[in-house]
């Protein structure tokens, strides 16, 4: 029993507070349980204590067919989770973009639903991610975008996020690492610079440095477009015919009421047009877009959301990115970048 004792004292010291030490000390087999499938691991047992009171408060509802619950973000009180801020501070609003990079918008046909998670029978979109307590959001949504275009062209790539974060943040970049960042500079720095796998650069849940030396780049982007509902009124109906021309589109969604988000079809009345995180549409159904998100598979319907259709909700049609053209690049290529824009 001596011994015992010991290994669970210097297991607490080495390695926190986790589900095993939860079942131990008889707390209750839910709350052990959500430590366990979420991985979660706590400073000590006063921490514990804090998570179980902010658990306990999480209303599990349905409310006309939204389903609330338990997800990996309902143990965080509102302080700790990470928003993007350069969308909060509108930065998309402010950029000076050449007409190259703004959408042109044509005739809104009438499109059948398409779903790039299973076309014809093949993935083009890779397993969801979990961007952990790093708020580079924008990193997974413009992964997405590129990965759609890698396997688009029979090249299956799970891209490094890590590295399009790090590479596209610090001085003189535009972006700024676990605070934020829009897509559009990521396809920019993509133009000539390198996206590598995410094998090589695994994610650290934290900003670190880009490499000083040249990487294999497995794709790159020859162009993008820009949509803002500022600019035109039809935006949102433009995503259809984007989706079925050119795949994902990374948007700016009001994610503020989405963390407890278990299923269903999340309502514009739900939430406000304030932007302050990054998703990817990956496809659409008659009534809601589906959403691709980075808050693991624990989160949402296997870790997608579906968000009503035609009545911009939570700001889906306020910024909005896609690629127009990309190619596979199995060559070197220097990660040394200056933007060639002011930000």
């Amino acid at each position: 029993m001596f011994f015992l004792f010991i290994f669970f004292f210097f297991f607490k010291i080495v390695h926190g507070y986790n589900h095993l030490n939860c079942t131990v000390d008889n707390h209750p087999s839910w709350l052990c349980d959500y430590m366990q499938k979420h991985k979660k691991v706590y400073s000590n047992h006063a921490e514990l204590n804090l998570r179980k009171i902010k658990l306990k408060s999480v209303e599990k509802i349905s409310e006309r067919d939204v389903k609330f619950g338990l997800t990996s973000r309902s143990d965080r009180f509102n302080h700790e989770l990470k928003r993007n801020i350069p969308m909060q501070l509108k930065h998309h609003e402010n950029i000076v973009r050449s007409k190259k990079t703004k959408h042109l918008y044509t005739t809104h046909d009438t499109l059948p639903p398409i779903d790039w998670r299973s076309y014809r029978g093949v993935p083009y979109v890779t397993t969801v991610k979990n961007q952990g307590e790093c708020g580079d959001c924008f990193a997974f949504s413009s992964a997405t975008v590129l990965e759609f275009w890698s396997k688009k062209q029979g090249f299956p790539k799970s891209l490094s996020a890590q590295t399009i974060m790090d590479c596209t943040s610090g001085p003189q970049k535009p972006d700024v690492g676990c605070q934020g960042g829009l897509m559009e500079y990521v396809f920019e720095y993509a133009k000539h610079h390198p996206i590598t796998l995410e094998n090589e650069f695994p994610y650290l849940d934290q900003q670190s440095v880009c490499p000083h030396r040249q990487l294999w780049s497995h794709v790159n982007v020859k162009d993008y477009k820009v949509l803002m509902i500022s600019e035109n009124s039809n935006t949102e109906k433009a995503f259809e015919k984007i989706l079925h021309n050119y795949g994902p589109i990374g948007v700016g969604i009001n994610s503020k009421n989405m963390d407890n988000y278990k299923g269903g079809i999340f309502r514009a009345d739900m939430c406000t047009k304030e932007i302050d995180h990054a998703v990817t549409i990956v496809g659409y159904t008659d009534n809601a877009w589906i959403i691709k998100n980075s808050w693991g598979k624990f989160w949402g319907e296997d870790g997608y959301l579906y968000l009503e259709k035609g009545k911009n909700a939570c700001g889906i049609a306020e910024y909005a990115v896609y690629v127009s053209n990309a190619h596979v690049s199995n060559r070197r290529m220097s990660t040394k970048w200056t933007p060639g824009f002011a930000f």
